[in-house]
């Protein structure tokens, strides 16, 4: 302690750097404090960012497994995995691949399994274009429907359907030509079926193993339409076509009885959309019970096979109304 300060300020300069010596410590504690606090907040942070990495990483396997719509819903909050179902009226779509079992008798597994991938991918790409619902795949067979979980209105759900239909038969002539390159000469041909209806649509099973799905009679009329259309071609009910007869050309087929239905379904063919260039389109025009055949010029010899084709199938549509036609006068004789 220097000399000639007084025992008063002696002891005072010595309280003051006691004090001194007390802030540099807690200063020191404060460095301490704030470099661990830092570390843990870096830690904080990077549990946060690999959390959030695991997140996106289980969204995006969930994307793959729900329909977008489904996903959507449930991840915005808007949807709860609670069992719970209601009546709402949807436009129905199956299809399957014609002779599948069969095919895969004579296909080796490895082709067959990327053709039936690469088939189901470009499927689901279109159906969700059109916005339908994936309900699911069963083997080959594709079930889709539209109305919910976002609901437009009835027209526009089954005009969507009747689009995605068409387009679908479109791709299908696409990839048939990509699998012919990739050895597969078996031609993979696909029926198609549409129904509109009130379905029971929600969350069906257990609490803890839930499917989001519908059914009813509704359903089942769309798949008995499926299973009994022509190849590549695509069969609707007349409730779908009340809906859709201001876009699409559709011919009828018949008043067809079909197994678990026990009233007659009138069944249509949807064709093209309105506008499509065809030569079958500019040849004939049918409804129900009528048709009217249009003036055309016919050389066998001179015909392209394509041309021979269309006007088989006109003299067919034709012949098929007039055979009908006489049935039902016969049946009430």
């Amino acid at each position: 302690m220097a000399k000639g300060f007084t025992p008063m300020a002696r002891e005072e300069i010595k309280k003051l750097m006691a004090e001194n010596e007390q802030l540099k410590r807690e200063l020191e504690d404060l460095r301490i404090l704030n470099e661990t606090n830092i570390d843990h907040s870096t830690r904080l942070e990077n549990e946060l960012v690999e959390q959030n990495m695991k997140l996106d990483i289980l969204k995006d396997k969930m994307r793959k497994y729900l329909s977008p719509q489904l996903f959507q819903a449930l991840v915005g909050g808007a949807a709860d995995a609670v069992l719970e179902h209601n009546r709402k009226k949807l436009t129905i779509f199956f299809s399957d691949i014609v002779n599948f079992s069969e095919i895969t008798d004579s296909v080796e597994p490895e082709l067959l399994s990327e053709v039936l991938n690469q088939y189901l991918n470009r499927m689901s790409d279109i159906a969700m274009k059109w916005g339908g619902t994936i309900d699911k795949f069963i083997g080959d067979a594709i079930m889709v429907f539209f109305g919910d979980p976002e609901f437009i209105d009835d027209v526009t759900h089954a005009q969507k359907c009747a689009k995605m239909a068409l387009d679908m038969l479109e791709e299908l002539k696409q990839l048939r030509m990509q699998w012919r390159e990739m050895g597969m000469f078996q031609m993979l041909r696909v029926r198609m079926g549409i129904n509109t209806g009130y379905c029971t649509v929600g969350n069906f099973g257990s609490s803890s193993r839930m499917e989001y799905t519908i059914i009813g009679g509704q359903v089942n009329i769309a798949a008995r339409l499926e299973s009994i259309a022509e190849p590549d071609s695509i069969y609707i009910s007349h409730s779908t076509l009340t809906l859709i007869q201001d876009i699409a050309e559709c011919e009828f087929v018949d008043n067809l009885t079909v197994k678990g239905i026990h009233c007659p379904i009138e069944v249509y063919k949807l064709l093209r959309l309105k506008g499509t260039d065809s030569e079958r389109a500019q040849l004939i025009q049918t409804d129900k019970h009528s048709f009217i055949l249009k003036e055309v010029e016919f050389d066998y010899t001179t015909a392209s096979m394509n041309e021979r084709k269309e006007v088989k199938k006109v003299l067919r549509s034709a012949l098929g109304i007039i055979e009908r036609a006489e049935k039902s006068v016969i049946s009430r004789v």
